[in-house]
């Protein structure tokens, strides 16, 4: 068992052995490299840690960073006109969208003027019709489930804008 007295120095079974009890300055930071040698490996005394200045670290740390100045490639013919179809194709998404975000727009508030006021659900009396290639149908009435899927179109579509609004950039040719 180990016990330190008021000096720094520990005692086990009673022979005496110092600890490093002392922390380290402001602007110091203690580096080891993880590696004890093969004589404190033996005899249990760990190997003192070097102690390296921030400054320093710092200031080599700085100089590498401004060595390195970014490179702009300028993009060829070929690349050019890619990067203006891609920009182009979304321009067109983004049209087609906001088309069907005001189509379903009209279509409510078209639902919401002529609606009867007793009833709670504009979609009362409406039907949704799902069909495939080979002209199989789901179809429903029912008025809950119509708003659902509605709700549902109008929130993916501003979704679907927001991100191809933002993948709307222009580089720098």
């Amino acid at each position: 068992m180990e016990t330190a007295n008021q000096n720094g120095v520990a005692e086990k079974n009673g022979t005496a052995k110092q600890i490093n009890a002392k922390a380290p300055h402001n602007g110091e930071a203690t580096k080891t490299d993880g590696a004890q040698p093969a004589q404190a490996a033996t005899t249990g005394t760990p190997e003192k840690p070097k102690l390296v200045k921030v400054e320093e670290a710092k200031s080599a740390a700085q100089q590498p960073v401004e060595a390195a100045k970014p490179v702009t490639p300028t993009l060829n013919l070929e690349s050019k006109l890619k990067v203006v179809e891609d920009l182009h194709r979304r321009s067109i998404q983004r049209i087609n969208l906001i088309s069907r975000i005001k189509q379903l727009e009209g279509f409510e508030v078209t639902l919401t003027k002529e609606n009867d006021e007793l009833e709670e659900n504009p979609y009362q009396g409406c039907k949704l019709i799902i069909e495939d290639d080979k002209k199989r149908q789901f179809v429903t009435t029912t008025p809950g489930l119509i708003r659902l899927v509605s709700q549902f179109i109008f929130n993916a579509c501003h979704e679907k804008l927001a991100d191809i609004e933002a993948s709307i950039v222009f580089p720098n040719i």
